[in-house]
């Protein structure tokens, strides 16, 4: 398959699909399509190539890019670190006013019947998004728990070549755990304690929760 020919394939699927979501008595039926403007770029294999050459998209740029944007600072979108728990909750936030009105469109939908399979009130604090930053597809590239597994295979052959054991004996990881002390050590660690637990109380009650997580509204 050429690059015209993949560039032509994505700008028609682009164009062409529509969801419809379930009809609500509240919004009726809603079609959800992509917007019109669609920016499909070719990327190089390597900056070496023609299009890398001339300041085209190459493998580098592309992982530069997608870094850039997995790693900036998590208040960049404003929520809430707790979930939201009434509609009031969400006056006392101290975010932007756009915030505010993404988390009162979950919170509205959340309660229709026709979407409650969606958990939108669960989510709210996150606008309603419940998945990870980046998403993948399984059958082109890999799973998180794969490379949890490589990664634990790696370590363990460091552990093995740094103990001199071959990796065809079996090996046999003991956990024993006990009991070195409760409670502080002095009055200074007790203050301090005592300090970041009013910390946190006052956060809590700053997001509208409670001692006990129900918040100053009930569930």
């Amino acid at each position: 398959m050429t690059d015209d020919l993949l560039t032509a394939v994505i700008e028609d699927a682009a164009a062409s699909v529509v969801v419809r979501t379930p009809e609500s008595s509240a919004v009726g039926v809603v079609e959800l399509t992509w917007g019109d403007q669609v920016d499909v770029e070719p990327i190089a294999a390597s900056e070496g190539t023609s299009e890398g050459s001339d300041g085209g998209w190459h493998d580098r740029r592309v992982a530069g890019y997608v870094a850039k944007y997995a790693t900036k600072g998590t208040r960049l979108t404003e929520g809430s670190d707790y979930r939201i728990r009434s509609a009031e909750h969400i006056e006392q936030l101290p975010i932007t006013e756009h915030h505010k009105q993404l988390m009162r469109t979950a919170w509205r939908l959340g309660g229709l019947p026709e979407y409650r399979e969606l958990n939108l009130r669960k989510w709210a604090h996150m606008l309603g998004f419940r998945g990870h930053f980046l998403t993948k597809s399984r059958r082109y590239s890999t799973t998180f728990g794969q490379i949890r597994r490589t990664r634990a295979e790696y370590r363990l052959d460091e552990q093995r070549e740094a103990l001199g054991i071959a990796d065809t004996e079996v090996l046999t990881v003991v956990n024993d755990w006990a009991m070195t002390g409760i409670g502080y050590h002095n009055d200074a660690e007790r203050r301090l304690a005592a300090v970041f637990a009013e910390l946190h109380l006052a956060r809590r009650k700053l997001d509208g929760q409670d001692d006990d997580g129900g918040g100053p509204h009930g569930r």
